[in-house]
């Protein structure tokens, strides 16, 4: 790579660096990237890289078509341990690229309540339990845009509309499950941002390298008709490697590594993750296996180990699932249909 293509790879890192870090949920989108524990910045070469890297479109199939829907879950199902705080959120995602342009609309909607109180009521020995609980949903469209800068290097962003509500209040349920519910009851005023992703992509043989910063202009949505108290869409920052047997073209073999550069806050508290995962193709690309394993680099490490499986229905399209488990009752699954050629 020459030297003012890799200074330009260098200043998109530095401007998504410099950026700071909010609060936002772990986006549940994309199985394959999900069976590969979130290892996908330096892989994304499938229609979901709208959201993952918009630049990894430029080495993935001439059309790719993306549908998708899981959901995640964090802390007890029930029982006496579901005294303490939980989250329930679903994402899906339809999405067709045709390089240099890629389409998507993928919706999130996170329900959480927090750990069970003890409230002294009024009347000397009346107590009742309370739960802080809270719900955002936004639904987002975006067009991807690619440009080349050379041979090697690939810049692209996502240009997007936002349309979300959230919302906060109490519950008076014992478990947490029942808290959720009230969660989903709460009512949320929805508006419409706009907003926008960066990222770029360098591809060296069998080797690439990613970057990707989201949610750059951090889209807000009041928690109150007065507009005081507002969640606040986290700017989010991920390298990402990824290594493949056959790249450029089919690769049986895929090996990726992602990191967080900025943090989160997550229920169990602020994270940073370092992911990493592997896929491998068998039967003549018509069956896909693959796995990886994250875990946080700020506090407890709250590790996530993750499992997927592609299947062909016919050449060129797919099925496709993921299953992970963590500490803490982590668990999460998703279910898809991948079409590209």
């Amino acid at each position: 790579m020459s030297s003012n293509k890799f200074n330009v790879f260098l200043a998109v890192i530095a401007l998504t660096i410099l950026v700071p870090a909010n609060s936002e949920a772990q986006a549940l989108i994309g199985v394959r990237a999900q069976g590969l524990a979130g290892a996908f910045v330096g892989v994304a070469d499938d229609a979901s890289a709208v959201y993952w890297n918009p630049a990894g479109l430029a080495t993935g199939a001439f059309v790719s078509f993306v549908l998708d829907y899981g959901e995640h879950d964090l802390g007890p199902e029930g029982g006496p341990a579901s005294a303490g705080g939980a989250e329930h959120q679903t994402g899906g995602i339809v999405a067709i690229s045709a390089p240099p342009v890629g389409i998507a609309y993928y919706r999130m909607t996170t329900f959480g309540a927090g750990p069970r109180e003890t409230v002294v009521m009024g009347v000397p020995g009346r107590e009742e339990v309370r739960r802080s609980v809270h719900a955002l949903t936004t639904s987002t469209v975006g067009v991807a845009l690619l440009q080349s800068v050379g041979q090697y290097l690939v810049v692209g962003g996502t240009l997007k509309l936002v349309r979300g509500g959230a919302a906060e209040g109490s519950s008076t349920a014992i478990l947490a499950a029942e808290a959720l519910d009230d969660a989903a009851g709460l009512v949320r005023e929805r508006h419409t941002t706009g907003d926008v992703d960066l990222s770029a992509m360098s591809a060296l043989g069998h080797l690439r390298l990613g970057v990707v910063a989201r949610n750059l202009t951090t889209p807000s949505f009041a928690l109150d008709a007065g507009g005081e108290a507002a969640v606040e869409l986290a700017r989010q920052v991920r390298l990402g490697g990824g290594w493949g047997s056959g790249w450029p073209g089919n690769s049986r073999v895929v090996v990726a590594v992602d990191a967080d550069v900025t943090r989160r806050v997550a229920p169990g508290g602020e994270r940073r993750d370092l992911a990493a995962g592997t896929e491998t193709w068998w039967l003549g690309q018509r069956l896909g296996i693959r796995g990886g394993i994250r875990r946080s680099t700020l506090g407890e490490a709250r590790v996530v180990v993750a499992a997927g499986v592609s299947g062909a229905i016919r050449p060129g399209m797919l099925v496709e699932g993921h299953v992970a488990r963590g500490q803490h009752d982590e668990r999460s699954w998703s279910v898809g249909l991948r079409f590209g050629f």
